[in-house]
């Protein structure tokens, strides 16, 4: 008997020394990316037409008609594109990324993970079957020969960059391969406005290439985390799983799956078991991309990462504006200019008192009340992840409107965290997040969902000025005019004043 614990033992230390080493293998030998020609640039201000109409929308998510497809409001996009977006005047409608679900496209004779021009193109038919109407209707919108319609690539539908989904997708609008009212771009700079996605300040979306297709195909952590666990979770029956879809931050999944309701029903929980540890099969051990070399910074110099990070991004401003600085580092590195890397914040601490402060909530008692204690603290984690992760975002826009490049933009606008919201950065600047079109899902126990359902940002100048002025608008149907767009407080639903 003792030798079989001596075995087993000896088994169980093996199984862990290969899993520290391989995950050691993949931190220390990074896969590098090489560039392809299938890219998208930046639209600056030179593509963008002074004073012309705009409509922003963000993350409809459109995906091929089944189980999986999240977007079920053709009948509203519709009405949308037909009584508001095709004006009299000349409109320039942006969706601001993710307008298509790439990821939870899934098709017969093509790999999850097959990446190529032509499996885009696949996914894309798709796409375009299951959702004609729309399809139909930004068509019409773009046979006005006055109108444009540009579309910026999301983490969602990053597939967007192969030139072979492009030209299919010219082709479902009727348009030829050069008709510039058509334009695809990673962001979008003009008319007072700057615009992006907003995924490269999402740590689990951000790409090391974003501006095109790279070899190997690089696939980010949230990337993974739909294909191997969202996509499966939700072909389960049981009647939560099409929740799991709502899930904004990535990170955030841990605490969504315990917060979920009827965790005391044995079902839901064999559920949150099997997605928990596809969770973790996922992202336990990810893949470790590079492109080139870092500065990290010193630690006498700066003291605790904790408490610098104003003087770490001081420093990262002066690198990049100084030339000699950067030619002098490159001459160290092989003559590739090296990025300054900002350091790792105290996350194994952080992570620890996040621990104890969730064990402390938890009282001892009978296995009924312990399960209802664990749902109603992992319910509170989500909420104080989803604060910080639009925090995320803000700040990020917040230092792009501060920064000599672009502060003399007034507007600044993103999608991606699928929560609509409009903040004053100060008297003249403003930061939009244009929200989703998709089901949003705010309590999961009363099963209360987004009032404010259809988000989209109108830009106009009024006359005489080449600022913009914009106003967040919800679209409630053709029989009422748009309101604006109210700011709620996640936890209670009352207005912010």
């Amino acid at each position: 008997m003792s030798r079989l614990r001596w075995a087993l033992g000896w088994m169980i230390e093996l199984l862990a020394a290969s899993v520290v080493l391989r995950w050691a293998i993949i931190r220390l030998r990074r896969v590098l990316l090489l560039p392809t020609g299938d890219t998208t640039p930046p639209i600056g201000p030179a593509e963008v037409t002074p004073r012309l109409r705009r409509l922003i929308i963000s993350d409809l998510h459109l995906s091929g008609g089944d189980r999986l497809d999240d977007f079920d409001a053709d009948a509203e996009f519709v009405a949308f594109m037909r009584f508001y977006a095709i004006a009299a005047a000349p409109t320039e409608l942006i969706i601001a990324g993710d307008t298509f679900e790439f990821l939870q496209v899934r098709l017969p004779g093509l790999g999850d993970y097959e990446w190529s021009g032509a499996a885009a193109e696949q996914r894309l038919e798709a796409i375009l079957a299951a959702h004609p109407e729309p399809i139909a209707a930004l068509r019409a919108f773009v046979a006005q020969p006055d109108n444009q319609l540009t579309l910026l690539i999301g983490n969602h539908d990053f597939e967007l960059h192969y030139d072979a989904a492009k030209r299919r997708l010219r082709q479902a609008l009727d348009l030829a391969d050069d008709d510039p009212r058509l334009r695809f771009g990673i962001n979008y700079e003009g008319g007072g406005i700057y615009l992006e996605h907003g995924n490269q300040y999402d740590p689990w979306n951000r790409f090391v290439h974003f501006a095109g297709i790279s070899e190997p195909f690089e696939v980010v952590r949230g990337t993974r985390v739909i294909k191997d666990v969202i996509n499966a979770l939700e072909d389960d029956p049981l009647e939560v799983a099409p929740l799991v879809d709502n899930v904004k931050p990535t990170s955030a999944f841990f605490w969504y799956m315990l917060s979920l309701p009827r965790l005391r029903q044995p079902e839901v929980r064999r559920y949150v078991v099997r997605g928990l540890l596809r969770l973790f099969r996922s992202v336990a051990l990810p893949q470790a991309y590079g492109r080139g070399p870092v500065l990290a910074m010193r630690e006498d110099l700066l003291g605790p990462p904790g408490e610098t990070l104003q003087r770490e991004l001081a420093l990262q401003t002066v690198y990049e504006l100084d030339p000699t600085l950067r030619a002098a580092a490159a001459a160290s590195h092989g003559g590739v200019v090296p990025e300054v890397q900002l350091r790792r914040r105290h996350l194994g601490q952080a992570a620890s008192a996040l621990a104890q402060a969730f064990a402390r909530r938890l009282g001892r008692g009978p296995s009924e009340v312990r399960l209802e204690q664990i749902e109603q603290e992992a319910g509170r984690q989500l909420r104080r992840e989803i604060r910080e992760f639009k925090g995320a975002l803000l700040r990020a826009m917040a230092r792009i409107a501060v920064s000599p490049e672009h502060n003399h933009n007034t507007l600044f606008v993103c999608g991606h965290t699928h929560l609509a919201e409009v903040v004053a950065l100060d008297e003249r600047q403003t930061y939009v997040n244009t929200g989703t079109w998709t089901t949003i899902i705010q309590d999961l126990v009363a099963n209360r969902r987004q009032e404010q359902r259809f988000p989209f940002l109108e830009v106009h100048y009024p006359v005489g000025s080449t600022e913009p002025h914009g106003r967040l608008l919800v679209w409630w149907g053709v029989e009422v005019e748009p309101t604006p767009w109210v700011n709620r407080h996640e936890d209670d639903g009352e207005d912010e004043p």
